[in-house]
């Protein structure tokens, strides 16, 4: 009973360790314009860090994750990049999937109403007017 146990053990700390090499740390977006961007999990949650204008937002990987509970399907979740968010007229920008396990975004460029969403690599975008 003990050798299973211990199997299992590392078995589990082997699978932790993996997927915690291969999901990126953060999620990290600059923000080139004049305007907050937000990410809408599923169309509908937003982000409880919207990206000041002229930044860098940096969201932990944990959050991330998080904020896609019950919104993911086979460790992908869709958000709606929306730009604007402290305007009374936000505007979309267009959908994003981020894959949980690896931090691939897809698709790599993203344009809408004046403004392009860029991949720049893992878990890494910048917003800029397009």
């Amino acid at each position: 009973m003990g050798r299973i146990l211990k199997t299992l053990s590392i078995g589990t700390l082997g699978l932790t360790a993996t997927l915690a090499i291969a999901a990126p740390q953060k999620l990290i977006t600059h923000n080139t314009t004049d305007y907050e961007s937000n990410a809408y999990v599923a169309g509908i949650v937003p982000s409880t860090h919207p990206t000041k204008a002229h930044s860098k937002g940096v969201v932990s990987w944990v959050e991330v994750r998080m904020a896609c509970f019950g919104h993911d399907a086979g460790g992908k979740c869709s958000a709606l990049i929306k730009m604007e968010t402290n305007t009374s007229h936000p505007v979309d920008i267009g959908w994003v999937t981020l894959d949980l396990n690896t931090g691939e975004i897809t698709p790599k460029v993203v344009t809408g109403n004046g403004y392009r969403l860029t991949v720049n690599g893992i878990g890494e975008t910048t917003l800029s007017k397009d």
